[in-house]
């Protein structure tokens, strides 16, 4: 079963896009990709993701969404297929928002290769706000169960580190999303 972990973060302001990104990218990832921000150069992205903000008056909203999406060795046995996936499951959304993916190598519970998604909320194009409610996060969980073909798991972090699962198992549709 392959895991979609959402991490609630909502009043951390520049602080936590600093830690975020610099986490994607603190030499543990085996590959990174960036969409519309630097994929090499942690410093560089949260100033891209900040400007786009304040560009929009968005800097004292919500900062960043942070996404781990775990997969099983049969489903990504590389870091490679797991960059793969998750470009997929976030197609939708990286359209029109600045997002940076890193692939991490580690045994977690069933996975061994695991991506952590940082997404700004702002729509580059229209200055609208992504909201992180579960109508969001529901939807992810079963884009990322179309693309993998697998039962997907949601399991929520909020602010106070608590987590809830969500006790729906997202079950892949008959033609998955491409």
């Amino acid at each position: 079963m392959e895991i979609f972990k959402v991490i609630i973060h909502t009043h951390g302001g520049d602080r936590y896009i600093d830690n975020a990104v610099n986490y994607v990218l603190d030499g543990r990832q085996e590959c990174a990709k960036g969409y519309g921000v630097n994929p090499y150069d942690p410093d560089i992205a949260a100033m891209q993701m900040k400007r786009t903000a304040k560009y929009f008056n968005n800097q004292n909203k919500t900062p960043l969404f942070h996404y781990v999406t775990s997969y099983s060795p049969e489903t990504a046995p590389t870091p490679e297929k797991a960059l793969e996936l998750t470009d997929k499951v976030f197609s939708n959304i990286t359209d029109s928002h600045q997002a940076l993916i890193g692939i991490h190598s580690e045994k977690q519970a069933k996975s061994l290769n695991h991506a952590h998604t940082v997404v700004n909320p702002t729509d580059f194009n229209t200055g609208k706000m992504m909201y992180g409610d579960n109508s969001t996060n529901y939807s992810i969980a079963q884009r990322m169960a179309d693309v993998t073909g697998q039962l997907t798991k949601l399991i929520v972090r909020k602010e106070d580190e608590t987590e809830w699962e969500c006790p729906r198992v997202f079950v892949p549709h008959d033609s998955a999303t491409d």
